[in-house]
């Protein structure tokens, strides 16, 4: 077979970039006879696979230039028998058969934009074209991949029509390095949090529940996240709520920082109030670490009852649930691991390249 794959956003830090990286490490490696044209920004150097044919496009993600310059891109690659589309933004001109992983409804969920009146016209716009480029293009796919049984229930709220093209495929989960101290001073003992800084993750209530309860939590704690201006918006609000002898924010960590700290941390603490899959608990499952999570979207469905759940934007149950988190035993640790191992990248490219089978 010949296999596109649109992997652009594979630069980008985060679950996306992870998933298009993984998955086509894996498929690669699985099928050496099969080739893939791969769209790339820039071409990685850690592929070392010969069966990939490299296309580097300057075309972004989200735009005009997407739906058109890199449809006709596309198009121009004939050989190709059916295209792998990792996200929803699918080029409406795409003319070659393709399938389409979803992962989330976040945009729609919690909107960002600027709170002004030419921000929220702004966003509308951009929420309406969204609504009727993923109406098409689920309407358009042979087949929909979604991350958790959570986001395929999204999906067929807005359109029970589909429900026979949709396939469930869960994310893996990357086996980190070995661990390393990181660069900056680490205090113990301390709570971790790991996720971007969009207003969804709920980071803020960590701070809330630290101001309120100043003399409850004397560990410190510290929030391992990508360097933006949500981030600076956490950042002003750890000054401006007097926290910053009490959470530290740690931008843009090597995977080997990463894994130190999940390694010594007393507990992963994740109130996120929507994932479409949640890569950070399963990290932490798989040092055996407690997590604290938001009884929200797919997390019960990932995470089974290994998790320590509290009721999302409760800081009274969120404080319970810190207190409970201390009692663990080796059981609980073991437990968490095994949960963890059920997900690989393996798996998932092996149900992936059979649903390529089924629809080329």
């Amino acid at each position: 077979m010949i296999i596109g794959f649109d992997a652009r956003l594979m630069s980008v830090p985060g679950g996306l970039g992870r998933y298009c990286k993984e998955l086509l490490a894996e498929l690669t490696t699985q099928n050496p006879d099969d080739t893939f044209v791969v769209l790339v920004k820039k071409i990685p150097i850690q592929f070392v696979q010969k069966n990939i044919r490299w296309v580097e496009t300057d075309i972004h993600w989200y735009g005009t230039d997407e739906q058109i310059k890199l449809a006709s891109l596309m198009n121009r690659e004939r050989e190709v028998q059916l295209w792998h589309i990792p996200h929803w933004n699918v080029p409406i001109f795409l003319r070659a058969p393709f399938i389409m992983t979803f992962h989330d409804f976040i945009f729609e969920e919690f909107p960002t934009y600027e709170k002004t009146i030419f921000g929220k016209i702004k966003y509308k716009i951009k929420w309406i074209v969204w609504r009727i480029l993923l109406a098409i293009n689920l309407w358009r796919a042979r087949a929909v991949i979604t991350v958790s049984e959570y986001v395929k229930e999204q999906i067929l709220r807005r359109d029970p029509d589909i429900a026979e093209k949709i396939h469930i495929i869960h994310n893996g989960l990357t086996h980190l390095p070995d661990a390393a101290l990181p660069s900056q001073e680490i205090r113990k003992p301390f709570f971790l949090m790991v996720g971007n800084a969009y207003p969804h993750k709920n980071h803020a209530l960590v701070f809330d529940l630290l101001t309120k309860y100043p003399t409850s939590y004397p560990t410190d704690w510290y929030l391992i996240t990508h360097r933006d201006r949500f981030s600076e918006k956490l950042q002003q609000k750890i000054i401006s709520e007097n926290l910053g002898d009490r959470i530290h924010i740690m931008f843009d960590a090597p995977d080997t920082e990463l894994a130190w700290m999940y390694k010594n941390c007393e507990a992963l603490v994740f109130p996120s109030q929507s994932e479409g899959f949640g890569i950070p608990p399963l990290e932490a499952f798989s040092f055996g670490k407690p997590v604290i999570a938001a009884r929200t979207s797919c997390l019960p469905e990932i995470l089974g009852d290994n998790a320590t759940w509290f009721e999302s934007n409760n800081i009274h149950d969120l404080a319970a649930a810190i207190e409970r988190a201390k009692t663990d035993s080796e059981e609980n640790q073991n437990a968490r691991k095994l949960c963890a191992q059920k997900y690989t990248w393996n798996a998932a490219a092996l149900s992936t390249y059979f649903l390529y089978k089924q629809n080329v």
